[in-house]
């Protein structure tokens, strides 16, 4: 979850190493660290402070430099402070490194390099990084064997950016964690990811997993693994260049990337209609033969498996499994030869989904991944990838990514039963209601509701079959954005525990399709019974609804609209109680450890 971004280049290095920090925000973090090159000499500074105080002070210091560092740090190792912030250094402070990842074996390796007279300044697994390769140049290694020999030290996850005084070039190296390099006219941007060196280039080099890379100032090199001088040879992989809509950063005039990410989901979801992914033939070929099929998630893309699960059963006559990633290898055990897991991730690098598929694969196996990144870690370990294609989502809450994995599943189960030809026109039909559901007088009147639940210290959510899927996600919006206890329940379950939670006032959000009506106006009225204030989201409103918000009915892909008045209002509500909806409170958009 920790953002990690260098520079090499003709430029001074900190202007462009804060932007960069400041494109990796979504990310989250608790501290911050910049280091600059300079003559041999070395520039480091780190804080707690917000980015925005960061960047006025270090701007203010016109630090000279055109090689650099620069770290967000997300505490797992060590508390939130200077000393535990990054970049770490060596004993000599000639070595310095940004890490984001987990060292499963770094107490091990403290414990060794202390016995060997190193000095220790934070409670940090990163800092064994610089030590480790201070203690090879020790030894007589040079700096790339050095570093090169890192891949064989060091157990766990990671994304490493590491500088030398005495060298004019950046050293890179991942596992299970994502970096990548930006490529510009003379110069290079190593990051976490691309918004990081967007718009500045869009070209970018993909590095694979245990490659040891060093980037100087005649191009990127891989330093060779196995020979005692280490040696380099040039990378041979072109930079791809990036589509447009990846491409496009910029929060134009609105106040948040949440907002906007919202309003987008009308063009995102009309992307994937016409012209759906090449892959989903493929997909279908390899689920047809499957013994048993699985899709996994984390989050929110959980919530999209619960989906694909119903999607699959009703449509296709498939037996298929939503697991939590999480929670996987406790039912990795059951798969059996022929198994097929279906594995959903917006970024491609969330570390419980990752772990889920190496265990999956452990047991024979095949992947499919759906995922907003290609070049993704998750892609790169799968044997077939579908492409969400929904450009980049900067807010830490997941929205268009959300839908655009229901209509991929749709898609998906259209090619499964191809009788079932209403997806796509359901999908049309969806689209429709969400440009109603984002005009001004929805938006207006989402904000009337948003002002009712604000105050309220706690909402409960119903649906039945999809649209539970739907009350599961809206609750999850409420509470990472708007900071709202919420609780998600099955639409006849309410009276097999949860009504005892109903008191005066209590407000119930209600999401059900036209064929849902009766029997959730039956349950509206069992609660409104007991004093509840029912809000309703559906194409007609319910005798008893306090609140509607009309979302018309659009088949098999209902559940893609129907959250949309959710988001908003999550949005709306983070407003009011003064929080920031692009980065909630505690959260980050990637959860890159497990």
């Amino acid at each position: 979850m920790c953002g990690v971004t260098g520079y090499l280049g003709q430029r001074a290095a900190a202007p462009i190493l804060l932007d960069s920090l400041k494109r990796l925000e979504y990310r989250g973090y608790d501290s911050c660290g910049l280091v600059v090159l300079n003559d041999g000499g070395v520039a480091l500074r780190r804080s707690v402070e917000p980015l925005d105080r960061f960047r006025t002070v270090i701007l203010s210091e016109n630090l000279p430099g055109t090689v650099g560092l620069a770290h967000t740090r997300w505490a797992t190792h060590g508390v939130a402070d200077a000393l535990n912030a990054h970049p770490h250094s060596s004993c000599d402070g000639t070595i310095l490194a940004v890490h984001n990842g987990v060292l499963e074996n770094g107490d091990e390796l403290r414990a060794t390099l202390i016995r060997q007279g190193h000095r220790f300044t934070s409670d940090t697994d990163s800092e064994t990084i610089p030590h480790l390769v201070e203690q090879s140049l020790r030894e007589g290694q040079t700096m790339d064997a050095a570093f090169a020999a890192l891949p064989r030290r060091l157990v766990g996850s990671y994304a490493v950016l590491l500088v030398h005084a005495k060298t004019d070039a950046i050293y890179a190296l991942r596992r299970d964690s994502p970096l990548v390099i930006g490529v510009g006219d003379n110069e290079y941007f190593p990051a976490s990811d691309i918004p990081s060196f967007l718009p500045l280039t869009s070209r970018v080099v993909y590095i694979t997993q245990d490659e040891p890379l060093v980037i100087d100032r005649t191009g990127i090199h891989r330093i060779r693994q196995h020979s005692p001088a280490g040696g380099r040879e040039p990378l041979d992989r072109l930079p791809v260049i990036l589509d447009q809509n990846v491409t496009s950063l910029s929060k134009d005039s609105f106040e948040h990337y949440m907002l906007k990410e919202i309003l987008e989901q009308a063009s995102t979801l009309e992307r994937l209609i016409e012209v759906p992914p090449e892959p989903l033939a493929k997909a279908r070929a390899l689920l047809q033969k499957a013994s048993s099929i699985k899709l996994i998630g984390a989050g929110t893309s959980y919530h999209a498996c619960l989906f694909g699960e119903h999607a699959f059963g009703v449509g296709a006559g498939l037996d298929v499994e939503a697991c939590v990633s999480s929670e996987f290898e406790f039912r990795a055990s059951l798969l059996r030869p022929g198994a097929v897991v279906v594995a959903l991730s917006q970024s491609g690098e969330t570390a419980d989904t990752i772990h889920a598929v190496r265990s999956a694969q452990g047991r024979g196996a095949k992947v499919i991944s759906v995922t907003n990144s290609e070049m993704s870690t998750l892609a790169q370990m799968s044997d077939l990838v579908i492409p969400l294609r929904s450009g980049p989502e900067l807010a830490v809450a997941a929205t268009k990514s959300y839908t655009s994995q229901l209509a991929v599943l749709l898609l998906l189960d259209q090619e499964l039963a191809p009788w079932a030809v209403t997806d796509v026109r359901s999908l049309w039909k969806a689209r429709d209601s969400i440009l109603n559901l984002t005009s001004t007088a929805a938006r207006a009147h989402i904000a009337e509701l948003a002002h009712e639940l604000a105050v309220r210290p706690e909402v409960f959510l119903m649906g039945r079959g999809p649209h539970y899927v739907t009350a599961l996600e809206a609750a999850l919006k409420l509470k990472e954005v708007a900071g709202l206890r919420a609780e998600a329940f099955h639409g006849g379950e309410m009276k097999h525990g949860p009504l005892a939670l109903i008191e005066e006032g209590a407000p119930v959000v209600m999401f059900y399709d036209r064929a849902g009506m009766t029997r959730t106006e039956i349950a509206a009225s069992e609660l409104i019974a007991r004093g509840a204030l029912v809000f309703t989201v559906g194409e007609q409103r319910l005798r008893s609804s306090h609140l509607h918000v009309r979302a018309d009915d659009a088949g098999k892909a209902t559940p893609i609209p129907q959250i949309i008045p959710l988001q908003l209002l999550s949005y709306e509500i983070a407003k009011i109680r003064g929080r920031d909806p692009d980065h909630p409170r505690n959260l980050a958009k990637s959860v890159t450890v497990i």
